[in-house]
């Protein structure tokens, strides 16, 4: 039974080591990726990570612009990383904040309009979309992106449960310590043994 403990220990150990690295290296390359992904896809747009901008009362009053006046406001300002209408993917209206957003999703692109005058308000590079779902060498290619987020999951809970037997393996040398010095050779008295 010993030896199972000792072996059970060494393994917790050496899986320790090496999901270690492992997540060393993740940590590594997704810490190069924040520091020069974002300059690198943007194309110059500034990023737009935060909160939507919101609109006061006194604007929301006003009459609403239809999507297709937005759509044409926002092209009539020529923003940065729009060209044509194909470079809008998705538009929503936002009716909390009195605001369209105009997205390019294959680029993370975003302008946020106000829905009552068509004053752009904010737009940008959304990095921290990018970081989620294209870090992790998803800019390259998106399967290699799942495949590390899902080994990362799994060696997680890999060393949760070799994390687990390391903090317990201490109390199972102590109790079985404690049993073998409590037990008593036949003919022998417990006095003899103390």
């Amino acid at each position: 039974m010993m030896k199972i403990k000792q072996f059970l220990s060494r393994w917790s150990r050496t899986i320790h080591r090496w999901v270690g690295l492992y997540f060393a290296v993740v940590i590594a390359i997704y810490l190069i990726e924040i520091i020069a992904l974002p300059s690198a896809f943007s194309s110059g747009l500034p990023t737009v990570d935060g909160k939507p901008p919101t609109q006061t009362v006194a604007e929301n009053t006003r009459s609403l612009l239809s999507l297709e006046q937005a759509t044409h406001a926002l092209i009539s300002l020529q923003p940065e990383g729009i060209n044509t209408l194909q470079d809008i993917d998705e538009i929503a209206y936002l009716p909390t904040l009195g605001v369209y957003r105009f997205e390019n999703k294959k680029r993370l692109f975003e302008w946020y309009l106000d829905a009552h005058n068509g004053k752009l308000l904010k737009y940008g590079f959304n990095s921290t979309d990018f970081l989620e779902y294209r870090g992790l060498l998803g800019w390259f290619a998106p399967w290699i992106h799942n495949l590390i987020e899902m080994s990362f999951l799994f060696f997680k809970s890999t060393l949760a449960v070799s994390g687990v037997y390391l903090f317990i393996y201490p109390f199972l040398v102590k109790k079985n310590s404690e049993m073998k010095s409590s037990v008593v050779v036949p003919g022998e008295s417990p006095c003899d043994s103390q």
